[in-house]
């Protein structure tokens, strides 16, 4: 009798801690999406763009590039 009511017991608290465990993966999967969906959208957000105009004086068919360092160069000169 003792004994029966050891393995219930047991088997009752295996039951629990099972139910338990398994609601902790629930939240864990839950959690995996969430922080997922977040980096989705944190990467995906536009960038912010600036854009510059410059307006040449008598230089129609001017060659004009912007180099990353800031610096102008038309037709090869600075």
């Amino acid at each position: 009798m003792m004994v029966e009511n050891l393995a219930t017991e047991i088997l009752h608290e295996i039951k629990l801690e099972s139910k338990r465990n398994f609601i902790m993966l629930i939240i864990a999967i839950i959690l995996l999406f969430a922080s997922n969906i977040a980096w989705l959208y944190a990467w995906n957000l536009p960038d912010r763009q600036t854009t510059e105009s410059y307006e040449l004086d008598g230089q129609d068919d001017a060659n004009v590039v912007y180099n990353s360092q800031g610096e102008v160069q038309i037709d090869g000169q600075n």
